[in-house]
């Protein structure tokens, strides 16, 4: 009896060691099959719609790719800078970050502080983006980055208005005015402009008087005191000739109010602007880059609606360039997305959308009017530049409301856009 018991006891013994290994072995297979996985981050800003088509394709991308874990950080827009500041300077951003153009050359200067994406073009499709599309994300040779998309300040104007007033639609300055004349008795602007349509127009215009341009190829700040007070000068005319309102005081849903005649915006806010009047039965059509009769320079520039950039540092490039391969090539993606970063700048995801019908309505039609224009030149990422955007608005509204004169606030302006530009 006792040998039975002892014998019972061994082989519960050996169970119990068997079962302790086999579940020891089953720990350590899941925690192998955890530690292969490769984590890659990736952050991006957006609304509702994009955060929602975002994870869509992530995850679509995750199910294909087993050995990869997508780690999404996104918020809106709204304190994203301030934020990507202190992830940059602190190296703890993800490892592909979605960029405005103007932030990629104040993080790398140089090209130095972002993975060189030729490095990784065998993970890459880089063929399907043309020069000027790399070109945007190229610093000193080395490829920093690539675009969603492309854009430019483009002028939308209510045809229905026009044909009422029995004008033509503008196409240069001196046409906005005149229709400012016949629009005012009823309080109606020729056209609408955000901050950063007032203050593109405004550097478009110095341009095309001048034949110079704001900064040189290399960034260097090369406008004259004289050129700061034409700037201002101008859009200080076209807010007391009421061709357009104050920008401060913008309001997107005035164009479908029939308070405004046009609106002139990005391409990829086309739709955003003009849609609601389109459904309202009203003939919104694309007009020309408004220029001065006698023009010496285009003084209009396309740049990309954003970009994606790798972090230098990425412990994980092959997998981090792949994924980004998929957001900016993927069929997937790119039937996810749609239109949503802007007309595709990747001929493949560009494709993708064609074979499908799904490029079409005013942004598409106003990227084309973009894509067959031999007048516009790629924008220096520096010429919007934050601070020298909100200097102009804030000095621009001291001279209107009468709180300064030309002369003091145009050499100040001058002074601190100098600054700004070393």
């Amino acid at each position: 009896m006792r040998t039975r018991i002892v014998r019972c006891a061994a082989l519960t013994a050996s169970a119990i060691c068997t079962a302790t290994v086999m579940t020891s072995c089953a720990l350590f297979e899941r925690r192998m099959e955890h530690k292969v996985k490769t984590e890659v981050s990736f952050s991006w800003w957006g609304k509702d719609a994009r955060n929602e088509y975002t994870l869509d394709g992530l995850k679509a991308y995750q199910n294909s790719n087993k050995d990869v874990v997508v780690r999404p950080e996104y918020a809106d827009f709204d304190g994203f800078k301030t934020r990507m500041d202190v992830e940059f300077f602190s190296d703890t951003t993800a490892d592909i970050m979605q960029l405005n153009y103007s932030w990629l050359y104040e993080y790398s200067p140089d090209g130095e502080d972002f993975y060189d994406l030729n490095e990784l073009s065998e993970y890459i499709n880089l063929s399907a983006f043309d020069d000027d599309s790399l070109s945007y994300g190229t610093i000193n040779g080395k490829l920093n980055a690539l675009p969603t998309g492309t854009n430019c300040i483009t002028f939308y104007y209510n045809k229905t208005m026009y044909d009422s007033y029995g004008l033509s639609l503008p196409e240069n300055w001196s046409d906005l005015i005149n229709a400012a004349e016949v629009m005012k008795s009823d309080e109606v602007y020729p056209v609408e402009m955000t901050k950063k349509a007032a203050y593109l127009s405004s550097v478009a215009y110095v341009e095309q008087v001048t034949g110079r341009k704001m900064l040189s190829d290399s960034g260097e700040f090369q406008y004259t005191s004289e050129d700061v007070r034409l700037m201002l000068a101008f859009y200080q005319e076209m807010l007391n000739k009421k061709v357009t309102k104050p920008a401060w005081d913008f309001d997107r849903n005035d164009l479908e109010k029939c308070l405004t005649a046009g609106v002139a915006s990005w391409i990829s806010d086309a739709e955003y602007y003009c849609e609601p009047a389109q459904k309202l039965g009203f003939d919104i059509v694309i007009g020309d880059y408004p220029k001065h009769k006698q023009v010496v320079s285009s003084g209009w520039y396309k740049k990309p609606t954003s970009v994606y950039a790798i972090k230098k540092n990425t412990k994980s490039p092959e997998e981090a360039a792949k994924l980004l391969d998929y957001l900016v090539n993927g069929e997937e993606m790119a039937l996810l997305q749609g239109m949503g970063k802007g007309v595709p700048a990747s001929k493949a995801a560009l494709e993708a959308l064609e074979a499908r019908d799904m490029l079409d309505g005013i942004e598409y039609k106003a990227n084309e009017k973009m894509a067959n224009s031999e007048e516009l030149e790629i924008m220096s990422p520096k010429l919007e530049d934050q601070g020298v955007l909100d200097l102009f608005i804030s000095t621009s509204e001291s001279l209107y409301y009468g709180r300064a004169e030309i002369e003091n606030a145009s050499e100040n302006l001058y002074n601190k856009m100098k600054e700004l530009y070393k």
